[in-house]
């Protein structure tokens, strides 16, 4: 669906990222876009932005992007996409039994060539989701399972407000009814889960009224019956839109079910830490192990030490192996929007080539959902790493005052990431006595220190910020250089820093 506000977005994207000027030159070289297209772009943006948000525009400083406080990039893109009319016909194809020409002119406002030729882009994002557009009235058909899942992406893609969404029953309701099911069954769900399952019962509930039901096999339905996520969806029944017979219900039922179990949880994640290693080295475990094994080797570290990454790493993969086995697809997220801005990156395109390797040999299909989440697990793993390393730094100073007030001076902008040493000089010989510092911080002007062995950094009796700001560079060329890492993989995504 990024097809459909690309340019914009991209345009967008990069002002907000930078929140300074920029000239036309920049952005086209980070675009691929040429000037005159940008500058059609930027105009037609200003024109369309929220209130209290501004593009300014400058003959020798270049343009730049005024944001309200706290605004943020997915809050701007959901303004622009709501008033972008391709997703306007989008949504009336979406949520209506079948448009006509006429009805989505009249309710877009748009011409009927508009209509048209939006209808053609229209058709191509609808073939690549596995589903097909009819004409006259315009409506989705094919596998319902596939059209659900198209119209969730649409919704999450949206990121919009789920409570002028969700019209089929109360939310608070729903929200507060599951609350109460998950204590009584002693169930726990991930993060986000509930409002997932909200705008997937809705969805449900759209199909319904329009007569269009799922079909689950029934021998799946007789192995999965009798399980405690059933049992759940069978009491929130009352949220779901009336249907015609008992079969079909089952059917709605048990769909709504798979959502709820690909969220289920487990309550001891050193249980489920403890299972998930112990699968490593069995048949139903390989491709976890390949995988961790090639990602490792890449990136110098070894993810799999990491907990946290593993258990998250090991709910997305079994979010691939459920979909594959019962043959749905319930993956669903709202970072997809962000792909076209890190699929560049070297890190993205190692786990894409990795993913690949493993669905040629293991049939695990990755798609550039769960490419992106595992970058981001894998970012969460390094960062975490750099956080928990500590620069061990000997400040050595003039006077007392001095030593004082910039040992806190570095302990507000590093906090534990630097264990500083307080020295005298008369105690400059114990550093080569000892070989546990990684830099030498020091008001000295070079006549008093002759060290070659450690990194020597000075800084003024009041640290400047252009002084400080080398120091934290040496802090991540240190954490690179100890673990060999490739600078470009690890954010902010570049070598110098800010």
């Amino acid at each position: 669906m990024n097809r459909f506000n690309d340019r914009y977005s991209e345009l967008m994207y990069h002002l907000f990222y930078e929140d300074t000027w920029c000239s036309l030159n920049e952005l086209s070289k980070k675009t691929g876009y040429s000037k005159s297209t940008l500058w059609r772009d930027l105009l037609h943006t200003g024109s369309t932005l929220p209130p209290e948000w501004k593009i300014e525009k400058n003959e020798v400083q270049g343009v730049r992007l005024i944001k309200p406080k706290n605004g943020t990039i997915e809050e701007l893109w959901f303004h622009l996409k709501s008033e972008n009319t391709y997703f306007q016909t989008l949504e009336l194809i979406l949520l209506n039994n079948g448009v006509t020409i006429n009805y989505i002119t009249q309710h877009v406002h748009i011409s009927r060539s508009t209509v048209y030729r939006q209808l053609e882009k229209i058709e191509e994002v609808v073939k690549s989701a596995g589903v097909q557009l009819t004409y006259s009235p315009y409506k989705i058909v094919g596998d319902e399972k596939k059209i659900r899942r198209f119209i969730m992406q649409y919704v999450e893609y949206m990121s919009g407000n789920l409570n002028e969404f969700i019209t089929s029953f109360d939310l608070k309701e729903f929200q507060e009814q599951v609350l109460k099911l998950l204590k009584e069954h002693r169930t726990s769900l991930h993060m986000g889960a509930i409002q997932r399952l909200a705008i997937i019962l809705h969805i449900s509930n759209i199909r319904i009224a329009h007569s269009c039901f799922v079909t689950i096999p029934q021998a799946v339905i007789d192995e999965n019956e009798g399980s405690r996520v059933f049992e759940i969806s069978k009491k929130l029944f009352n949220f779901m839109e009336k249907i015609p017979n008992r079969e079909t219900q089952i059917q709605e039922i048990f769909f709504f079910s798979l959502y709820l179990m690909s969220e289920e949880m487990s309550l001891n994640r050193t249980q489920e830490l403890r299972y998930i290693r112990s699968k490593l080295n069995s048949d139903s475990g390989r491709p976890l192990n390949h995988f961790l094994d090639n990602l490792s080797k890449e990136i110098g570290l070894d993810v799999s030490q990491d907990d946290i990454f593993m258990y998250q790493f090991a709910q997305t993969l079994r979010g691939i192996t459920f979909d594959l086995i019962l043959k749905t697809d319930t993956r669903i997220n709202n970072i997809l929007q962000f792909v076209p801005y890190f699929e560049k990156n070297p890190l993205f395109g190692m786990i894409g080539k990795i993913a690949e390797d493993i669905s040629r040999k293991f049939s695990i299909y990755f798609e550039d959902i769960e490419i992106l989440e595992i970058f981001m697990l894998v970012q969460a793993s390094i960062l975490r790493k750099k956080n928990q390393m500590v620069i061990e730094a000997a400040l050595v100073c003039r006077s007392y005052v001095e030593k004082d007030y910039i040992r806190e001076v570095l302990k507000h902008h590093f906090g534990n990431r630097l264990n500083i040493y307080v020295m005298d000089f008369s105690d400059i010989d114990s550093l080569f006595r000892k070989n546990g510092f990684d830099i030498l911080i020091t008001t000295d002007l070079g006549q008093l220190i002759n060290i070659e062995h450690i990194p020597i950094y000075k800084v003024s009796s009041f640290p400047t910020p252009s002084e400080l700001k080398e120091i934290k560079i040496f802090t991540r060329k240190n954490f690179i250089d100890r673990y060999g890492l490739n600078p470009n993989i690890l954010y902010p995504f570049e070598d110098d820093i800010v």
